[in-house]
């Protein structure tokens, strides 16, 4: 017998939906699939390609299946399905041997939501994990830094924690010195780990005692400097006086001159010469005024430095706490930041990731427990919840009781304290 070339077309795509169909039959009886509103249906009647098609379940869980109508199929697996056109076709004498196999062509998609990078719906496939899904979904944070820079990121944590424990140092040593307190002790370092609290400690001490010592010595050479002036100030005084002397005696001498000469005893040169000779004197005698004044507003200058010395030196200490404590907030921004991003890399923090499922059962939503290897049904939701861990936050803890405060310490000065306390104990761990 000759087929026309439209007959065996018609009769090779009827061929192929019937291997799909076969396929997808096997398929869905392998996992026992019960079919649900808004999923496709091959339905594939043999030798009767006019009853051949695909149909959408609807909301309220039919499919339109002319000459039959309304079928409802919700809540049966495809061979149930089969089974049940099989029947009434058969049942309704249109077709007696009826052969007829139903597929799925499509599934509900998987739901994906939560800390991911981006979520969404994601086509369900056989076999699927929250693992996979959550792969599909680019992975777990949508801020994940590139495990390249892991090295990085160490480096930093690790240059902020000993910048960190610098600058608690230079805030302690800052704070004694105001305090005019003769050393520091480990209470006052209660931010440092108990292993690198003695040698930081002794470094502070020392620098103390400097920073002492140097304030001492200013003190002594201003002091000893006032003295110098002092003294200068007591010879040129004593000059003055005797070349006061000299005036006094060199103006009655001219003047006993003068008198000779007025009564024509002696010339008039010699009168001029005794004249000039006073004059010399007077001049010597205004240079060493001179000369003393300046000296005296040296010596006001050198009284001021003196006593203004612990005055300025109180200034200069609270403008270094004020300047340490903005070293140390930005420090704890930089070390907070790069534990953030290893939290995010896996190397901070030991918490296990969150997942849960959503599944729809008997038009109840149930929420499931589950992990990554989980395997998942089409309409599942999934709820991914990453630890507080994983952006570098701290576990919850229990306040410590406060340590007495230096006067100078203001309330956000103890806010920077306390956080700079938890941040040292986490990467002193």
């Amino acid at each position: 017998m000759k087929l026309s070339g439209g007959v065996l077309a018609h009769s090779l795509r009827f061929f192929r939906m019937f291997l799909a169909a076969l396929f997808l039959a096997g398929t869905a009886q392998a996992q026992q699939h019960v079919v649900s509103s808004g999923e496709t249906l091959d339905i594939l009647v043999f030798r009767v390609p006019e009853l051949t098609r695909q149909a959408v379940v609807d909301v309220d869980g039919g499919i339109a299946f002319p000459p039959l109508g309304q079928i409802h199929v919700a809540g049966q697996t495809t061979d149930q399905i089969a089974q049940l056109i099989q029947e009434r076709l058969t049942g309704l004498e249109i077709m007696l041997e009826a052969q007829v196999t139903v597929g799925l062509a499509a599934v509900r998609p998987v739901v994906i939501g939560g800390d991911v990078a981006q979520p969404g719906a994601i086509a369900y496939e056989r076999g699927m994990t929250v693992r996979r899904a959550i792969a599909m979904a680019g992975g777990l944070g949508a801020l994940r830094p590139s495990v390249g820079a892991a090295a990085g990121l160490q480096a930093e944590a690790q240059a902020a924690t000993a910048e960190l424990v610098a600058r608690h140092a230079t805030l302690a040593r800052a704070r004694a010195e105001l305090a005019d307190l003769p050393e520091l002790s480990p209470e006052d370092l209660p931010y440092l780990a108990e292993a690198d609290r003695a040698s930081v400690l002794a470094l502070a001490n020392s620098l103390l005692s400097a920073a002492r010592a140097e304030s001492e010595a200013q003190k002594n050479f201003l002091a000893r400097d006032l003295e110098i002036i002092d003294d200068r100030i007591e010879r040129l005084q004593s000059q003055r006086e005797y070349q006061k002397n000299l005036v006094d005696q060199q103006t009655e001498e001219a003047s006993r001159y003068s008198d000779m000469q007025s009564r024509g005893l002696t010339p008039q040169t010699r009168v001029s010469e005794e004249y000039r000779t006073l004059n010399q004197l007077q001049s010597n005698l205004a240079e060493t005024d001179a000369s003393i004044a300046d000296v005296e507003r040296q010596r006001a200058s050198a009284r001021h430095e003196l006593d203004r010395h612990d005055a300025r030196r109180a200034a200069a200490l609270e403008a270094e706490v004020q300047a340490t404590l903005t070293e140390i907030a930005t420090t704890e921004a930089r070390l907070n930041g790069a534990t953030a991003q290893l939290a995010q890399l896996g190397m901070v923090g030991s918490e296990a990731v969150t997942v849960t499922l959503y599944r729809t059962e008997d038009g109840q939503e149930t929420p499931i427990p589950a992990t990554e290897s989980t395997l998942l049904q089409p309409g599942d939701l999934i709820e991914v919840k990453m630890p507080a861990s994983f952006f570098g936050a701290p576990a919850p803890a229990a306040p410590a009781p406060a340590a007495p405060a230096p006067a100078a310490l203001t309330a956000s000065s103890d806010l920077d304290d306390q956080t700079a306390r938890r941040t040292q104990q986490r990467a002193t761990k």
